[in-house]
């Protein structure tokens, strides 16, 4: 994993919309962030589909877990997983989702730069090799 930090910071009233889903998966590939669709900027079913997408021509596949109010890390993923992203709310703005990168259980990267983290977990999305 190479830290990649995000390069849009989400400012609505200026038509921006964040980039940290890209900039965590430019992370856990290792690739520069121009390389990785702005997935922030398509409509939620087609930033799906070329999310899907994009990892499957990397050689990926997802596996989405949901998680329950107030739990910071599924248990299994303790031990078990290695870098899986961590969707949930935003610290700065309770309407808005950010993404992480976790591994083993820990928060290991925030893309944005004030470094703040998740305010509350909603769900993960474990890597799979294919």
């Amino acid at each position: 994993m190479k830290e990649v930090n995000q390069k849009i910071l989400h400012d609505p009233d200026n038509g921006k919309n964040g980039d940290c889903w890209r900039a965590s998966v430019a992370s856990v590939l290792e690739l520069p962030i121009e390389k990785v669709p702005h997935f922030g900027d398509l409509s939620n079913r087609e930033a799906w589909h070329e999310y899907i997408k994009f990892l499957g021509k990397n050689g990926y596949g997802i596996y989405s877990l949901y998680v329950e109010a107030g739990d910071k890390h599924p248990i299994m993923l303790k031990d078990e997983c290695e870098y899986y992203f961590m969707i949930g709310v935003s610290p700065r703005d309770v309407n808005l989702n950010h993404q992480c990168v976790g591994y083993k259980g820990e928060l290991i990267h925030d893309p944005h730069p004030d470094k703040t983290g998740l305010k509350s977990l909603r769900n993960v999305e474990i890597l799979v090799k294919l």
